[in-house]
């Protein structure tokens, strides 16, 4: 039984984090602790002194059990009828041994709950860790640059290694850069356009490595947490250094696009296909040169391997997300009688952060390709916006986004709706 205090107030932490970040989806409310010790849930003091009632004596389990029951049945993972609890066990140690077991099983459970929800909320996550599926002319051509994966003979270079975890808080990817204003103005427009849920969050991207990582503090160390970071920001340091150092500035161009998705969900995404202007001289792949970079990437972040789900990297550039792929499709018709193809130079990529579900991707630094030997990528202590995004959400982009949020929920209560069917 000591062990579990600790463990219910790390589940209900993680389940009040995951219930706020929804809040607004959910059906029912929600209530913030005070956190004054005075204080009742009423806001009205009380007599520190004075014994507690029967009613403030809270078995804080059966607090958190219920949320997480009650999570659970509006995200369609039990039913009402299935909700007797598993408390009632017999007399002495046989129902303390039943209580302790069924406990842990209901934490357990709704532990499972939140995080298969958030895992599939995050995997679908602006639909950047997809692999989308391209015509067959394009697949063809897939094939034949990426046969080989000659870039992992190329180039070299010690994995990262520091403790870390993934994050989707974090990416590494191809953004036009500042300069390439024709470029930003397209993108933007015809985003906008399209009205993209992820238009104000996201800036026009390819995503190389997403989710990226962020540092796993070991609180058994001797060194801070903030010593800790330091080092972690100091080993990603020369990671990113060492993957700059090797690749050369390319081109790109943006003129095809294509769909993936299905009944449930479609996405719209331009192709961004690269090339040397001038070829690079230490470098005999076949590979595009940004097919080639990503593959450099993950040689020295091997635990990032998500952009290669399906087996390949297609690079892609969502422009908007639907219903379904009919809707997608029907969009990519409109986006192809406008489009005017579009080039740009590709000096540097970025690593990129938001803080919280709400906030935008900023800069958190600028890895400069063909970096010089005395050169190094350095991490600002605060990220940077790019100077097109926009300062604020606005509100069709708000309700666009919580609109595609509810289509995902609905859509994770129908799986798991089917999954219970064939069990």
């Amino acid at each position: 039984m000591k062990g579990i205090p600790s463990a219910l107030t790390a589940f209900c932490l993680s389940s009040s984090r995951c219930l706020y970040r929804h809040h607004r989806r959910l059906s029912f409310p929600l209530r913030a602790a005070s956190n004054d010790p005075t204080s009742t849930d009423n806001n009205q003091p009380i007599n520190p002194t004075q014994a507690p009632s029967a009613e403030d004596k809270k078995d804080w389990f059966v607090d958190g059990k219920e949320t997480a029951r009650r999570l659970k049945i509006e995200l369609g993972l039990m039913s009402e009828e299935n909700t007797e609890s598993a408390d009632n066990g017999g007399d002495g140690e046989s129902s303390t041994s039943i209580e302790t077991s069924s406990r842990e099983e209901a934490m357990e459970s709704g532990r499972k709950a939140a995080l298969e929800f958030l895992k599939s909320l995050n995997d679908e996550e602006d639909d950047d860790n997809n692999n989308p599926q391209m015509t067959e002319e394009q697949n063809s051509e897939t094939v034949e640059t990426t046969a080989g994966q000659s870039s992992t003979q190329l180039f070299s270079g010690n994995p990262f290694t520091f403790p870390s975890r993934k994050s989707h808080c974090l990416t590494i990817c191809l953004v036009p850069p500042p300069s390439a204003t024709t470029a930003w103005d397209r993108l933007s427009n015809v985003r906008r356009e399209l009205k993209d849920p992820g238009f104000f969050r996201w800036p026009p991207h390819a995503n190389l490595l997403y989710p990226f990582l962020e540092p796993s503090f070991d609180k058994e160390s001797d060194k801070s947490k903030e010593e800790q970071y330091s080092e972690f920001r100091e080993q990603l340091s020369i990671t990113l250094t060492s993957v700059a150092a090797q690749f050369k500035p390319f081109d790109v161009e943006i003129d095809t696009f294509g769909t993936f998705g299905g009944k449930d969900r479609g996405v719209l995404w331009a192709h961004p296909k690269s090339k040397y202007s001038v070829p690079a001289a230490d470098y005999e792949g076949d590979e595009e040169p940004l097919i080639a970079l990503q593959t450099l990437l993950e040689n020295h972040f091997p635990s990032c391997t998500d952009q290669r789900k399906q087996g390949s990297f297609t690079p892609h550039m969502t422009l908007s997300h639907y219903a379904n792929i009919t809707d997608a499709l029907e969009a990519k018709g409109l986006v192809e009688s406008k489009w005017e193809s579009t080039s740009f130079h590709v000096p540097e990529i970025y690593l990129l952060q938001r803080k919280g579900d709400e906030g935008q991707f900023k800069i958190l630094a600028k890895i400069l390709l063909g970096l010089e030997e005395d050169d190094e990528v350095k991490l600002f202590d605060e990220p940077l916006a790019f100077q097109a995004m926009p300062l604020e959400e606005e509100e069709w982009v708000y309700n666009e986004r919580m609109n595609m949020k509810n289509r995902r929920k609905n859509n994770f209560k129908r799986r798991r709706r089917g999954k219970k069917s064939l069990d």
